[in-house]
């Protein structure tokens, strides 16, 4: 038999695919693309109908592949079922075939199991070239938003080519996201509610609540007073089953969404030990592809994979939790149908039996994804809901509580509990019975803001407003947060002041950046390209003409000397008194005043600081002052007082006169050594401050939170500040933690 070449993307997939197959095969990686547009340049010629200049990535791995399939009699380019899967085999094609294309095949690879690669190869196709198209399009629009936009981004903001700014066709819109949802939570103002409670004292005891809220502190205290002196009446007592159906099996976005709430990973992370999952996990010596492709957005599933997953909840749970028939899922409008929706290859191997071969993120990844395709062909979970409604001086009260009789699905998956669960109700209650009520208690609340996106939330809301497409989710999460415009805090996602200056700058030129329904419909005229009802080049030309137009605005502006944009402060020039701006150094921020170059006059800001933001001007001054705040020090060499000054890596204390530099001190001694004083620090990795002693490295001993003094409870540990639990003992031993005075360090 002569040889025959499979060329994938990965080594593992490379080596799990190379164990299925006899001695006549042998599997090949092109690690990933092999082609590209250039890294410097913007490699479109946009004169001639957007021509790209495809570039080589790896010369010396082309020549290899070149020499391995030289005498091969069929080569299958297996890379991934998607747009770039099909466009990385296009380029191996062009570049390996030296003329001769008859020798090529395309496979498609769903799943890597012996059975899939065994039918890919019994039925190989060819490349789809409208995918091609389509990846190309997407390319190329993104190469011309970021190469066109980006610099004059730079130039406004940082007054230079500065390649830490960064525009993106999908990106934008994220970050927009974020920053109108830290708009509305600064701009919200909560209102006082109140919800009326009736207590009673029955067997059980139980609470009514009154139906609707008051808003009026005298309406409260008036239905108050008429309640206490009212009988309740019960007026109805209902009995009802609610019945909770499975969640259908994971897309790429739900998946994400899931990995995030549940296991507290990234959508970067969960695709990574996605990507190693479907790949191949070596168990008992055998590399194993343990689900399927995991870039979807389809819920369709396999009939035989579904006869199996039946067949598994049988036996394992018995008839009783499998669902009566199966159940099929139906996708979403504009969903892409080429892959099934995420799954195990083999529902049978269970998170248990492969927990030792996979590392704990593939072990917790792999029970998520088994666990949610297994409940979707399991029963209703069922629960028994008991409401009681009670009349009392004209108003209703309403009582419920359930209680589960039949666990069906969630005996694989977790829910959230029901509102009311757990919470039992007198059973001998009928209608008509009158109850004496022991309390009435007015209960205070307040609106609230919304929250800010997780990660998960991020990209369910770029999912539902047709923003990106499932390989693109993480990638735009990830880019938001490393070019410093989004910081992540407490798992929520917080926009920078820069975060912020930047889509307001875009708003403002380039709105088309910013809106979703603009770049929905891009993702629609992909997909169209892909379907052959639309051209590239018609999608291209439509999309430039109107950035091109921005372009010429905002060069305009900046070629007759004019500022097309600023961010504007409160705070006022030192030298002129004319507000100053926010401008952009090497990634870090500054004040500079925004009347240069006739004053040149500048200013630094701390790495983190107290702000508003206000499109018309920046709330700063009150913030500044605060991170400005310091112990008076006299300088160590010269005696004078030293000035608190902010720079890249924090606060710090400057003396005017000789410039001598040292730490902000906290006037609290090291608990460890005894002889350092423990000062403020800055960490370059996440940004945030720390404590430590001054007589580092000799002593390593550090403090998350500002040091206050000595711990009077035991004697040996500092008392720090703690943002969830107040002051807190460094001394883990401590039980009984209480401040006394600080005392100078020595």
């Amino acid at each position: 038999m002569k040889k025959q070449v499979i060329i994938v993307e990965s080594p593992t997939k490379a080596r799990t695919i190379g164990q299925y197959l006899g001695r006549g095969y042998i599997v090949l990686s092109s690690k990933g693309h092999v082609r590209d547009l250039p890294e410097r340049e913007l490699g479109v010629d946009i004169e001639n109908g957007f021509r790209p200049k495809w570039v080589v990535k790896n010369r010396k791995l082309i020549r290899e592949l070149k020499k391995a399939i030289a005498d091969a009699a069929r080569i299958y380019l297996a890379t991934d079922p998607d747009r770039e899967g099909e466009a990385i085999a296009f380029d191996l094609m062009e570049l390996l075939a030296n003329g001769n294309r008859d020798r090529f095949a395309r496979i498609l690879l769903h799943e890597i199991t012996p059975q899939a690669v065994k039918a890919a190869l019994e039925a190989p196709g060819e490349i789809d070239l409208r995918k091609v198209e389509a990846q190309r399009t997407r390319r190329i629009l993104d190469r011309l938003v970021g190469y066109k936009i980006s610099p004059l981004l730079s130039r406004v903001l940082a007054g230079s080519k500065y390649e830490g700014l960064s525009a993106g066709r999908v990106q934008s819109v994220a970050l927009r996201f974020i920053c109108d949802r830290e708009l509305e939570i600064q701009e919200f103002v909560p209102e006082p509610y109140w919800e009326i409670e009736a207590e009673f004292s029955t067997e059980p005891p139980f609470v009514a609540k009154l139906k609707g809220k008051l808003v009026d502190p005298a309406e409260v205290e008036r239905v108050k007073a008429a309640l206490a002196r009212a009988e309740f009446r019960v007026t109805a007592v209902e009995e009802k089953e609610v019945r909770r159906k499975p969640p259908a099996p994971f897309i790429t976005s739900t998946l994400q969404q899931a990995a995030s709430s549940e296991l507290g990973f990234s959508p970067s992370r969960t695709m990574r030990v996605a990507q190693e999952l479907y790949e191949g996990v070596e168990i008992a010596g055998k590399s194993v592809g343990l689900i399927t492709y995991m870039r979807t957005d389809s819920v369709r599933v396999a009939e035989s994979a579904i006869a199996q997953a039946r067949e598994f909840i049988a036996e394992r749970f018995g008839r009783e939790y499998l669902s009566p028939k199966p159940r099929i899922f139906k996708n979403k409008r504009h969903s892409q149908d080429a892959h099934e929706a995420i799954r195990p290859t083999d529902v049978s191997r269970t998170p248990d039996e492969v927990a030792k071969y996979l590392t704990p993120d593939q072990r917790k990844l792999y029970d998520l994804i088994w666990r949610r395709f297994l409940a979707t062909q399991m029963a209703e979970g069922i629960w028994m809901r008991r409401r009681i409604t009670l009349a009392a001086d004209g108003h209703e009260f309403v009582a419920s509580s359930s209680l589960p009789v039949f666990r069906g699905f969630t005996e694989v998956l977790r829910v959230s509990k029901l509102e009311d669960e757990g919470n039992p109700l007198p059973r001998d209650l009928r209608e008509g019975d009158v109850v004496q009520a022991a309390k009435i208690v007015p209960v205070e609340k307040s609106t609230e803001p919304p929250k800010r996106y997780t990660e998960g939330s991020l990209v369910k809301k770029l999912e539902q407003e047709g923003v990106g497409r499932p390989s693109t989710y993480a990638q735009i999460v990830s880019v938001i947060q490393e070019r410093g415009y989004v910081v992540k805090e407490k798992g929520s996602l917080r926009p920078t002041l820069l975060g912020f200056i930047v889509a307001d700058f875009l708003r403002e030129y380039f709105p088309e950046t910013v809106q979703e329904s603009f770049t929905a419909e891009m993702e629609e005229f992909l997909d169209l390209i892909q379907e052959g009802e639309a051209r590239g080049n018609e999608v291209l030309q439509r999309f430039y003409a109107a950035l091109a137009e921005r372009l010429r605005e905002v060069e305009g502006k900046i070629g007759n000397g004019g500022k097309p944009f600023q961010a504007l402060t409160d705070v006022p020039c030192p030298k002129c008194g004319a507000p100053m701006e926010v401008r952009v150094w090497k990634g870090s921020l500054y004040l500079g005043c925004s009347r240069y170059p006739e004053c040149k006059t500048t200013k630094p800001l701390p790495p983190r600081f107290p702000y508003r933001y206000r499109r018309e001007r920046i709330e700063l001054a009150e913030g500044l002052a605060e991170a400005s705040a310091g112990p008076e020090v006299a300088c160590p060499k010269c005696g004078t007082v030293m000035e608190i000054r902010h720079g890249r890596y924090g606060r710090y204390l400057s003396c005017p006169r000789c410039g001598h530099t040292m730490p902000v001190p906290t006037g609290v001694r090291c608990p460890v050594c005894g002889k350092g004083e423990l000062v403020e620090r800055f960490s370059r990795k996440n940004g945030r401050t720390f404590y430590a002693c001054s007589n580092y490295p000799e002593c390593t001993f550090t403090l998350p939170g500002r040091p206050v003094g000595p711990c009077g409870g035991c004697e040996k540990g500092v008392l720090y500040e703690d943002p969830k639990k107040g002051l807190v003992c460094s001394n883990p031993e401590c039980e009984n933690p209480s401040a006394v005075t600080p005392q100078p360090a020595s």
